[in-house]
């Protein structure tokens, strides 16, 4: 019998402390919630927006080349000759060299990036939500965004600063579903961007794509091409890998510091707001000693409060930032954490939202409401009942 009495205790800990949550405190039970929403809130979206941004990344990455090659000019990146194509597609194990220019200009008041690439490859790398591929000089594909923006349909015309004499006629939209970088991108020819950015028969760098498990041969070739002829800069996928991964992990660490102090900020604030109605919550626990309750047992029923408040306040931010990301596009929210998107964003606001970020977010609700009350509750319920009636 004893175990059963035991767990009926503990059930009637629980409901006497869903019902002071409910009907004793309902006040404080919302200021509590409303406490936990805005501290969790934000934190969820950013985590949320940084895993989204994260796994666009890494597809990019791995759906790209093997190898980036460029010229090295004093250890910055220089253009190379187009006719050193030649140079690297009869090394061993190389399948394919892919020519590109990439660089930046202005369109309007944007900075949108040009992208210029073999008419033949293009159509293979892109996924179009209306019009078609590049078929011929002068025609571009743009970004959603931009197309939106500059009212950029099939069959517009348009000149870069950058070039005015250079006119570009629009073929095509890349899809709202591409990566966040395609928003404010125009595709061309390879070409079109050399005579853009008059580079004429020259790159910015070669796209190199290895037989499957050739890497490690094409790497080796790929050194001793530089220190055989001119000076390059290699940098392979693995590179680039390590590259975002310090990356997301040092804007991470930044992320998880900031909330640390606003963390530790908050606690004085949850401590007040458990202060709200102390007289009565005083009285309430004299009473409960008074009619044989002991320590453990105020204790274990304030425990349950914590819990139910913490489990609460942690599923109502994690359903009100996928509402407002998914649901809202992070309408407002997006713009601290993404570049230039404005206060609505028009691309979808990359995010992912894992099942880690809803234990954080109640780990960290709980460790908030625990140190805001258990030793309050504890310092209470040791004071004789007789002083605490007084």
């Amino acid at each position: 019998m004893e175990p059963f009495n035991t767990r009926r205790k503990h059930w009637n800990l629980f409901l006497t402390a869903t019902g002071n949550l409910v009907q004793r405190t309902p006040f404080r039970s919302a200021i509590i919630l409303i406490s936990l929403l805005a501290i969790l809130f934000p934190f969820l979206t950013a985590l949320s927006i940084s895993e989204g941004i994260k796994a666009q990344s890494k597809i990019s990455v791995e759906e790209g080349a093997d190898f980036y090659i460029t010229g090295d000019a004093g250890g910055s990146s220089a253009p190379l000759s187009r006719t050193s194509i030649d140079r690297f597609q009869t090394l061993p194990g190389v399948s394919r060299v892919v020519p590109r220019i990439v660089g930046r200009a202005y369109l309007g008041e944007q900075i949108v990036t040009i992208v210029g690439m073999p008419e033949t490859l293009i159509v293979d790398t892109l996924s179009l939500m209306s019009g078609r591929s590049i078929q011929q000089k002068g025609e571009v594909i743009v970004g959603a965004s931009l197309g939106r923006t500059y009212d950029l349909t099939e069959g517009s015309r348009f000149y870069l600063p950058i070039n005015r004499w250079k006119r570009f006629t629009v073929v095509g939209t890349l899809s709202p579903s591409c990566t966040i970088w395609s928003a404010k991108l125009i595709y061309m020819s390879l070409e079109d961007a050399g005579e853009l950015f008059r580079m004429k028969d020259m790159v910015t760098d070669f796209l190199i794509y290895a037989n499957p498990g050739d890497n490690p041969v094409v790497n080796i070739h790929l050194q001793q091409e530089n220190r055989a002829g001119l000076p390059l800069r290699m940098q392979s996928r693995e590179l680039i890998q390590s590259y975002l991964q310090k990356g997301f992990d040092s804007r991470t660490g930044v992320l998880t510091a900031f909330y640390i102090v606003a963390f530790a900020l908050s606690v004085p604030l949850i401590l007040v707001v458990w202060g709200l109605g102390s007289v009565e919550r005083k009285k309430e626990i004299a009473l409960l000693k008074a009619v044989g309750w002991e320590t453990l047992d105020v204790i274990e029923m304030a425990l349950w409060e914590n819990v139910l408040l913490s489990l609460a306040g942690a599923t109502l931010a994690f359903l009100l930032a996928f509402l407002w990301i998914k649901g809202f596009n992070g309408f407002f929210i997006a713009q601290f954490f993404l570049a230039e998107p404005g206060l609505v964003p028009d691309f979808p606001v990359p995010s992912r939202f894992l099942p880690i970020t809803a234990f954080m977010a109640l780990f960290l609700s709980l460790a908030l409401t625990l140190t805001g009350s258990l030793y309050y509750t504890w310092r209470t319920a040791i004071t004789p009942s007789a002083e605490l009636l007084r």
